[in-house]
């Protein structure tokens, strides 16, 4: 079938039809290989094209399209290429196994199941292994009739073409039948298809580039599945409608993405130390002094703290060699802090010295290399292989992974707690030039915006990386899959407060409402509970095949602006002291905050005729040393109705003897009101959680408090 190389006016094509074609609009980060936008719209339609060949047909309109595609710039035009064909784009998780994926293909009545080359196999398992019986699908008659169609990967123009075919952008603006459908969770019941219209993805997009500010000149590392509502609308879909850049680096590996964000600043960082001792440093700040990492954590401790007892540390040095190093790092230390200023923190960036202190930094490097020169000139091997030579580390394998990873800087992250905390741990053996360039990437001159959501971001995570990055506040939110984001803090630090997710977005209507009265807590009313319930452009149509789910969700409305949807999350206003809440994030982030209290069915727990906040708990026993991850659950009581139970994985470092329920009660004491203290707790080594970090806290009651179903402590 000859290419038609036209598209129906949808927002979307039309504001990508308008950016810059020679820009990036998507690139793969350990090739470096990237796509302009000039090349996009002419590829969704040769891809729309061949869709409607492996139909049979050229109307598809409202049909279910599934696809397995890896994220890419591929997944990219498929989808945009289901939208042009006005079908439900239906992105499937690779990693489920093929019976999951049969129930979302039966459940969807899907027509298609496009793959890329890469996941053959998969489609096959998924067409060749026994269908579920009886079909989970509603209608009884049901069968699968599904087709399967493999389509080409997209190879690129080149970086040095500037000649893109012309795509003819029509009048016809009818959106009718296109969308999205991605099944929920499954984390409180089992998953369902949210069918999202174009109409309400471009209204998610449109309050996020209000709110959020991308722009051409973005760059957004993508290392979320795409299968859910955050890797999509908020990572694909609102760049492209904005023409920022996306780059995809997945799965998520935490040394892999310290390397992509240190990549652009690792050459400024480098400093050589000639044999006369003199001090080269390209551009402004202080030397950065290359050792092997088992010496620099001596010196780098030694001048954060301006220690002059020696570091212990494991290396091979003499303890008059090992103290003298301290020394010479002390005296470091007064001079960066002579520098930039007493009550300056010591930064490597930015300060200014005088020739008399650039001349005894000089003399101190001097007198650094007699110290460890016998150390930094002979290859010291690591556990992984690699060998530090010369104050640097060689592993040829990882070098020629990372040979091509992109060197533009990361101006736009979002990701979820998970990914924060992982980065957090992962930092601290990192070697210390990426280590440093990481910082460097991370801070707010480079990376624009750093957003954590899909779960609850742990206040101490949140605080740990503000320090780690210079100061980059982490901007939290909250959203699901039936509605994109509907809630924000604003983009100015002063709007970021901890534990809230700000205010309603632009466009978004928010309400509270009590289920126990059955009352609608006036907007003005401060610190009292209730469901937060939506509406606007951006909520989902219906869940698929399922009338009567969609219908107990929302609520009608007698002011004729439609039915507010109940999202099942319990939330409070609080006000907040100022500057927050000002409207200097825009006129949307003003007055009293939203802060979530959690699911209503799963982490609103009722003991003894209190209300408990399963989220307020977890951050308080995540502020503990004793905690890595915890999740706080109702457990059933006899005499309590429900108990506030605990599951913790414990920093063995700390308590290597294990933690008891005593213990735990007197750390929180002072901290939380007595009621709101576990009164159980379980210590595991494992904490399930879905591809979005999210828990299935009724699995995990079940498999952990099994022998709490009955009776109550003593």
């Amino acid at each position: 079938m000859a290419s038609t190389l036209t598209l129906p006016k949808f927002p979307l094509f039309d504001a990508i039809s308008r950016h810059d074609p020679n820009s990036t609009v998507a690139a793969h980060s350990l090739s470096s290989r990237s796509f302009k936008y000039g090349e996009l719209l002419p590829d969704v339609c040769r891809t729309r094209d061949q869709i409607y060949e492996a139909a049979g047909k050229t109307d598809i309109r409202g049909e279910r399209i599934a696809f397995l595609v890896e994220n890419s710039y591929d997944y990219v035009v498929t989808f945009l290429a289901i939208l042009a064909s006005r079908a439900i784009a239906l992105p499937l998780s690779p990693p489920f196994p093929a019976p999951e994926l049969q129930y979302i293909l039966t459940q969807s009545q899907a027509s298609l199941l496009l793959h890329s080359a890469k996941f053959a196999s998969k489609a096959n398992e998924v067409l060749k292994s026994p269908w579920p019986e009886p079909s989970p699908n509603t209608d009884p008659e049901f069968k699968p009739t599904l087709k399967a169609f493999e389509l080409p990967k997209h190879l690129g123009l080149g970086q040095d073409n500037t000649i893109f075919d012309a795509v003819t952008i029509t009048d016809d603006a009818d959106t009718e039948g296109a969308g999205m459908m991605l099944y929920t969770s499954g984390t409180t019941a089992r998953p369902k298809g949210v069918l999202i219209p174009e109409t309400a993805l471009t209204a998610q997009s449109r309050a996020l580039i209000e709110a959020w500010k991308y722009t051409p000149q973005d760059r957004l590392l993508h290392i979320l599945p795409l299968h859910h509502i955050h890797g999509t609308v908020n990572a694909i879909i609102t760049p492209l409608f904005a023409g920022s850049a996306i780059e995809f680096l997945f799965p998520f590996n935490a040394d892999t993405v310290w390397r992509r964000f240190a990549n652009p600043f690792l050459g400024s960082l480098k400093v050589d130390i000639t044999p006369n001792g003199a001090v080269n440093t390209p551009g402004k700040g202080l030397p950065y002094i290359s050792l092997p990492s088992t010496l620099s954590r001596t010196v780098s401790e030694a001048c954060s703290t301006g220690a002059t007892t020696p570091v212990s540390v494991d290396t091979t040095l003499s303890p008059s060699d090992t103290s003298r190093i301290s020394q010479i790092a002390a005296e470091l230390y007064g001079i960066i802090r002579l520098a930039s200023g007493s009550n300056s923190s010591p930064d490597a960036i930015g300060v200014s010295l005088s020739p008399q202190e650039t001349a005894r930094i000089s003399q101190l490097a001097v007198d650094l290399n007699e110290v460890v020169r016998p150390q930094a000139s002979r290859s010291i091997p690591l556990s992984n292989g690699a060998m530090h030579v010369n104050g640097t580390t060689s592993n040829p394998g990882l070098e020629d992974k990372f040979a091509n990873m992109c060197r533009e800087k990361i101006t736009f992250f979002t990701v979820v707690p998970t990914v924060y905390t992982r980065l957090l741990s992962t930092h601290k053996a990192l070697s210390p030039e990426i280590a440093e360039a990481g910082r460097i990437a991370t801070s707010p001159e480079h990376m624009r915006v750093a957003i954590s959501g899909s779960a609850a971001l742990p206040t101490p995570v949140k605080r740990a990386w503000k320090d780690l990055s210079r100061g980059n506040v982490l901007l939290e939110r909250y959203g699901m899959t039936e509605v994109g984001m509907a809630l924000s803090c604003g983009l100015e630090f002063e709007d970021r407060v901890d534990g809230s997710v700000g205010w309603p977005l632009p466009g978004v209507e928010a309400r509270l409402f009590d289920t126990d009265t059955n009352e609608i807590i006036p907007p003005d009313v401060v610190d009292r509970s209730g469901e937060i319930q939506l509406r606007g452009a951006n909520v989902f149509r219906e869940y698929w095949a399922n009338p009567a789910a969609t219908a107990n969700e929302f609520l009608p409305a007698d002011d004729g602006k439609g039915p507010w949807f109940k999202t099942g999350d319990v939330a409070v206003r609080r006000n907040v002291p100022a500057p927050a809440g000002s409207g200097t994030s825009g006129d949307w982030a003003r007055g009293p905050m939203y802060f979530i209290l959690g699911r209503q069915s799963a982490d609103i727990i009722k003991s003894g005729g209190e209300k408990v906040s399963a989220l307020e708990v977890e951050r308080e026993l995540l502020s503990l040393p004793e905690v890595l991850e915890t999740a706080v659950l109702a457990v059933p009581s006899g005499k309590w109705g429900q108990k506030v139970g605990a599951v913790a994985i414990l920093d063995r470092t700390i308590c290597p003897n294990g933690w008891k329920p005593m213990d735990m009660r007197r750390a929180l004491k002072g901290r939380l009101a007595n009621y709101k203290i576990p009164q159980v707790l379980r210590v595991v080594d494992h904490i399930p959680r879905n591809a979005m970090g999210k828990i299935n806290k009724k699995n995990l009651l079940r498999q952990v408090f099994l022998d709490d179903f009955s009776g109550d402590e003593m």
